[in-house]
Parts: C-alpha cells; structure tokens; sequence
C-alpha cells in the first residue's frame, strides 16, 4: 500500500500542470518514498547531449556559481557521444561512470557528486517525443547499499512521469497559498546586501535561480536591480517625494516572492541608514492541496476527483475528465466526504488546507537545504 500510495503520488504531481521548476524538486524529494536516495538531481540537455539547467532537492546555494562550468567542462562532444552510446546500450545504469572510464578524475565526480555524498548511482535518459531532453539522477552515500535489479525496475516505471511533467505549459493563473517561508535581508540605501539570514538565502537562491542554468546570472542581475529599487523608493518616500511603495511582487516559475523593504532607523531616517528587507515565499495552492492529500486514506481515483473538486470543477465535468459514470462520480465524492467527515464541497479545500501547513513544509524543506 506505501508504494502504491508513493506512485499515486507521483503520477499525480507530475500531471498537475505545475511547471517543471516545482514539480522536479518535488518529485526529486518524493521519490525518495518509493526509492530510499539522497540529494537527487535532473539535468536537461539540448539536441547535442549538452547540459542547459540543472533542478535539484537540495540547496545549490554555494555551488550555483561552480556547477554549470564544471558540468560544461565535462559533457564535451566526445563525452556526449560516449554518454549517448552508453545509454542505447543500457536504459539505465547504477554506475557513476556512464560510459567514462576517467568520470573519477573530472571536477563533477570531485567537487560535486562527492561534496554532496553522491556515491552509488542511478541514471536514467528522459525521452520527450522519441528525443532525449534530460538525464534523471538518484543516489545514496557510500555507506548505503547500491541499486538493485528491483529498484531499478521500479525506476524505470516513474521514468513516464518526469516525461509528462516536462510537457506542462506555464500557467498564467496560478492561485498562490497567502502564507510561507520568510527571510530577513538588510541592505544600505544604494541596494548593497550587507547581511542575509539563512531563509532569506535560500529564498533570494530560489527567486534568483528557478533552474541553475548557464545564463541565470543574467536573470540574478534583473532580480537585484529590482531590489536596489526599493530601497531608492524606501529613500524617496522619506524625502516626502512621490515614488512607487518599496515593496514588489515576483511571479517566478519556483512560486510567488514578496519583496517589501523597511527603515530600520524610524524617523531620524538619513543616507547611510539600513533598510530591511523582507522575502516571503508563496507556493502554488495546488501543490499544497497534493501534499495535504498524501497520506489520506483516499484511493488514486478519489484523489484525482478531490483535487478537480478544489478546482471547482462540476461532477459532470469531473466524470468527462476522468472517463467515469456520473454515478461512480458520485460514489467516489460520497467516500471522500465520509473519510475526511465533511458534508459540503465547500468544506473540502478548508479541509486540506487544515490538515497541512505550508509554513511548516516551506521550514523543513529550507531546512534540509540548509543542512
């Protein structure tokens, strides 16, 4: 029943429509359920073998300056080629080599996949319309057993998921939790970090980096000029002159960010003062209701019509979507209703959202990064 209820879970993330900057960290933290791992990753490639982004579960906060060059210096042609012939040869593989006798001696083997205790491998090509658009990656440290003929087997059964997840268009309506993580920057009135909490680290990472690709820093540049505006507002608004409120909303791929800035020397306020600025982090509502309904006694098929319920979607509907009688619609709203001892549709999200805290999630994810 735990992988069954570990695979429902999967499949149902991956066809939520989330983008693939939440859905792959996810899926990467949740696989870790069926198949025990550590410290997962996805690489996309382009149409030569390339690597173009990396999508982690763990923090990437020190190295997300270090890891595009040393995964660039190591995916060249000709390993791309010996890499390709490996994978023709084997659908996956539970060796960190793929194909490279000298994988040991190169930056990614030393200052990476060591660094982050990424001993015993597996591997697998993602496939998006009979081409290769990514490399999925789960490993255990050296103290751990390695993969075996089993776990490989049920890899290969989630390998679909990742597949269909890449396939999702970004959303322009996203309804966003009112509540998550937080983090404290200060800054001097020219936009200068000069002090940056653990949280806020991670979240301004998150804001700054949705996938750690080659031109993130280009992204990084835009996202701190924004803040180097707000506190020129904060400075503005001190002066009695008219400006735009220090504060700004950020709707990136990993969530909603809010940025507002504060004087933190109240009304003998002058240049060379600090200003604080907050970072709260908003994750989709649906991925809050997904997690909330994890381990609720509610079979795969009850899930998905739970999920279309919070959506709003009308029993009619629902049973078009789900191919379903209007009448197993029924039978599956009845039980769900039972279980969770609600009596309205209404009921439902303020069930869910009950029953899970995203504060809390958000706070034990950064706090697994930060570890």
């Amino acid at each position: 029943m735990k992988r069954n209820n570990a695979l429902a879970y999967l499949r149902q993330l991956c066809c939520s429509g989330l983008s693939k900057e939440i859905v792959i960290p996810e899926f990467l933290s949740a696989v870790q359920t069926l198949l025990p791992s550590e410290n997962n990753t996805f690489t996309g490639v382009d149409e030569k073998l390339k690597p173009v982004y990396q999508i982690t579960e763990f923090g990437i906060v020190d190295l997300d300056g270090r890891v595009p060059d040393i995964k660039a210096d190591f995916f060249s042609s000709e390993s791309n080629r010996r890499t390709s012939d490996w994978f023709i040869q084997r659908p996956k593989s539970d060796q960190d080599s793929v194909g490279d006798q000298l994988f040991h001696s190169y930056d990614l083997c030393n200052l990476v996949l060591r660094n982050d205790q990424q001993h015993h491998c597996l591997y697998a090509p993602i496939l998006k319309e009979y081409t290769l658009v990514g490399i999925l990656n789960l490993y255990r440290p050296r103290q751990q057993k390695s993969f075996d003929n089993q776990e490989q087997a049920l890899f290969s059964r989630v390998l679909p998921y990742v597949a269909h997840a890449l396939k999702a268009i970004d959303q322009q309506d996203i309804r966003y939790c009112q509540n998550g993580s937080s983090g404290m920057m200060i800054l001097d009135t020219q936009g200068k970090i000069l002090f940056l909490s653990d949280e806020a680290k991670l979240l301004l990472a998150l804001a700054c980096h949705p996938i750690l690709s080659l031109d993130a820093s280009v992204f990084e540049v835009d996202l701190m000029a924004k803040l180097v505006q707000l506190c020129r507002n904060l400075e503005a608004n001190f002066r009695g002159q008219r400006v735009t409120p220090p504060s700004w909303c950020h709707n990136g791929p990993n969530g909603r960010f809010l940025f507002n800035a504060y004087c933190l020397k109240g009304e003998n306020h002058k240049s060379g003062d600090l200003i604080g600025i907050t970072i709260e982090h908003q994750e989709p509502l649906m991925l809050k209701i997904l997690r909330a309904m994890r381990n609720l006694p509610l079979s795969p098929t009850q899930k998905e019509v739970a999920m279309l319920i919070t959506q709003g979607i009308s029993s009619e509907k629902i049973g078009e979507r789900l191919h379903i009688k209007p009448s197993t619609v029924k039978d599956h709203i009845g039980k769900i209703f039972t279980k969770l001892d609600i009596h309205h549709r209404e009921e439902l999200l303020p069930k869910l959202q009950a029953l899970y805290s995203s504060k809390n999630y958000s706070k034990e994810r950064l706090a697994k990064q930060a570890d």
